[in-house]
């Protein structure tokens, strides 16, 4: 394994954002060669003109080294737990030819020079840079390193400009043709600058890349003069493959949005960024036909405009490379478009192994999207590899001496609040083990759960979380319909107790009890619970909070209140069927209903038609979730289908037996829906996969069938 603290680390002049590298080595018939490397931001790597790997945006994001956080929208005092970089091994043997060999790397500015979005400050790390070290193990055995240093040259490449939310501009007039190759002429170019490596701890990077997983056939909307609009068919995270036609020196853009204005005639960029970030990629021809794309950068869009002498070739969707293990279809179009558009959302919003809010405006890693998504991703797709890199980044970023959980990680400032958001530390190990059967993450983090528990009593008063960091953010719920009601110490002391129970269990579980720790935690668990009753438990009705904004379901779901908390809740909402609901109590919201026997009254919520309905976001044309009820802010947004977990685990009937994990035992109880007349679906667990299906007799009764494959399962 390659020291990268000890190995040169090389980059162009200090102002070049695309720098691209060449070294020569000699090799002999049949040697084998293998690769370590490390390209900040992103790099992709060449031998003898040809690409190794098809791996996009690696390596993986991460807290990559300290920086100066001084210029934070709101301030942080934290001192964070580990600073971590990955980097990424290859095999080069194919790729090698007898006599002399050209390794060719190309870089990219990804998070590593992200400078010009600063919204939340300044947040960059510095220009690209690079280490690499190929051994070269000759026939006879016979082994040589080739290592990153001053023998490296280098030049700037075609890419004059690239950055994550803004796009690249590509000058092809500057390319040079065989740079990647043997016997090209590099006496013009410069040597490798020495630079400082980063300071941090090297780790191989486990979770998968990103990479061009499908492609998509656009649609002529609009053609008039020198523009023309374009259709993708579906709002996608990715690029569009554009083939040039222009004159050399003429300038090609592509504009990027998620919707069209509403004569469509013009791109609105409103719900992704607004006209102060627009994602534009720029090319200047080279006088020949060839087809383009960005490199180091992705889009969140639906529509794209074209202007200058080109023509779109395909649209090429990326996202991290996961696997798609469930398959869900009925007899409601509502609830068949909702899930296909959640599965597209949330691999939209899955980047360099890190689930993000929104592939286009803020991309960022928040906390409570992603814990409130993680059943669902996990029972969706294939999230074996993903969560555990996305809670090392919780982890990392974790202040180590109060446990406070940053609301974006890795951290890129972002705000929130400390229970919704900073709850994913133990809700994500506690997923991971209820649904793989893994308890390494619940084991291993578990000092990090209690930190977090130690730093939310801190912030209590009376039992009641009432606060977060000093000038900072100390939000309950979020994207609420008509503005949050619901206290945000009602929501936050919630997820304390939720909290409190998941750590109280796992300690008796894996036996971490020292001196009456658990004990003490039982105590602050009875304080919570009483203070959220005599605080907003009004005995004269039986509700919490007035029943504003769900909140009855967060007791329900607690198991406070009385009968008439339950009963309070179904008829509000069954008298009047829409969501009042923000990203948390939505999905709570259904599911409390679906487990206290209310399921036709859940049904109805998820497909009547109102206001704040999946309906109306269906019928607007979306194909993917909005941020908002109302349509305003963002159109790809996965939190509000947090809920999609109980498509499998109610309307299909597929739960676990109580006191298992990992579906190694269930069983399979379909909840009977008046509107449904069938039902079916799939699961592909560690156990196996999991088919269901059933149909409505005359009488009303279920016909069901089901099957467990144990051949195919997750391996």
């Amino acid at each position: 394994m390659a020291d990268f603290q000890k190995l040169t680390w090389i980059q162009g002049d200090d102002c070049c954002e695309a720098p691209q590298f060449r070294r020569v080595f000699q090799a002999g018939k049949g040697d084998c060669a293998q690769i370590s490397i490390c390209g900040l931001g992103f790099f992709e790597l060449y031998l003898n003109g040809k690409r190794v790997s098809e791996d996009r945006f690696v390596p993986a994001w991460s807290n990559y080294e300290e920086r100066d956080l001084s210029t934070l929208l709101y301030p942080i005092h934290d001192t964070f737990t580990k600073y971590r970089t990955y980097y990424r091994e290859y095999d080069l043997t194919g790729y090698l030819k007898e006599g002399e060999n050209v390794l060719g790397v190309l870089l990219g500015n990804g998070w590593y020079h992200q400078n010009q979005r600063n919204v939340e400050g300044k947040l960059d790390y510095g220009f690209p840079k690079l280490a690499f070290e190929l051994t070269l193990t000759e026939e006879k055995g016979e082994i040589k390193k080739i290592e990153s240093d001053e023998t490296v040259k280098w030049t700037e490449s075609e890419i004059t400009a690239n950055n994550l939310f803004y796009g690249e501009t590509v000058d092809l007039r500057r390319r040079q043709e065989g740079w990647k190759e043997a016997g090209f002429d590099d006496s013009a170019w410069k040597t490798a600058v020495k630079t400082a490596a980063p300071k941090t701890k090297f780790f191989l990077q486990d979770c998968p890349p990103d990479k061009i997983i499908r492609t998509l056939r656009p649609t002529l909307v609009l053609r008039e003069k020198d523009r023309a609009i374009y259709d993708a068919g579906e709002n996608i995270s990715g690029v569009v493959s554009l083939h040039l036609l222009g004159e050399e020196g003429e300038l090609v853009e592509v504009f990027h949005s998620e919707e069209l204005n509403c004569g469509k005639t013009a791109l609105d960029f409103t719900s992704c960024g607004g006209e102060n970030q627009i994602q534009k990629d720029s090319y200047f021809c080279s006088g020949q036909e060839e087809t383009v794309f960005p490199r180091f950068c992705w889009h969140g869009f639906r529509y794209f405009e074209v202007r200058g002498k080109a023509r779109p070739e395909a649209v090429l969707v990326i996202h991290t490379d996961v696997e798609v293990i469930s398959e869900f279809e009925c007899s409601d179009p509502v609830l068949n478009w909702l899930y296909k558009a959640y599965v597209r959302t949330q691999l939209d919003n899955i980047h360099c192994s890190v689930p993000s809010d929104c592939p286009h405006r803020e991309r960022l890693g928040y906390g409570g999207d992603g814990q409130l998504c993680a059943k669902a991703a996990m029972l969706c797709l294939d999230g074996r590899t993903v969560y555990p890199k996305w809670l090392r980044d919780i982890v990392d970023c974790q202040d180590k001496k109060n446990g406070h959980v940053q609301h974006t990680s890795p951290f890129y400032g972002g705000g929130g609040g400390p229970g919704g958001w900073g709850s994913c530390i133990f809700v994500v190990p506690q997923l991971y083990y209820e649904i793989y059967g893994n308890d390494e993450l619940l084991s291993h983090y578990y000092p990090n759960m209690r930190l977090w528990l130690s730093y939310m009593h801190s912030r209590s008063e009376n039992g009641l979380i009432v606060r977060e960091e000093k000038d900072g953010w100390c939000l309950g719920d979020w994207c609420v319909p008509g503005g949050v009601k619901i206290p945000e110490a009602f929501v936050n002391t919630y997820y304390y107790i939720k909290g409190l129970r998941t750590v109280i269990a796992t300690g008796e579980r894996i036996s971490a009890d020292q001196q009456g720790d658990l004990e003490i935690l039982c105590s602050r668990l009875r304080e919570s619970e009483e203070a959220l009753c005599r605080t907003y438990f009004d005995p004269m009705t039986g509700s919490f909070c007035e029943g504003v904004n769900g909140a009855d379901a967060f007791a329900v779901d607690l198991g406070l209140g009385d009968e008439r908390t339950l009963k309070g809740l179904v008829k509000k909402y069954s008298e009047h069927t829409a969501f009042d609901t923000g990203i948390f109590g939505t999905a709570l919201l259904i599911e409390v209903l679906f487990e206290r026997g209310e399921g036709e009254l859940a049904y109805r919520l998820l497909t009547e038609k109102t206001e704040t309905s999946f309906v109306r976001m269906m019928e607007a044309g979306a194909t993917t979730l909005w941020e908002y009820w109302d349509g305003q802010e963002s159109h790809n947004h996965p939190m509000f289908g947090g809920l999609l977990h109980t498509f499998f685990t109610y309307l299909l009937g597929i739960r676990q037996e109580p006191g298992t994990v990992g579906y190694t035992q269930v069983k399979i109880d379909p909840v009977a829906i008046p509107g449904l007349n069938w039902v079916k679906g799939s699961l592909k667990t560690v156990a196996g996969k999991i088919s269901v299906s059933y149909e409505k007799e005359p009488d009303g009764s279920l016909k069901i069938r089901s099957q467990i494959d144990p051949e195919q399962k997750l391996r």
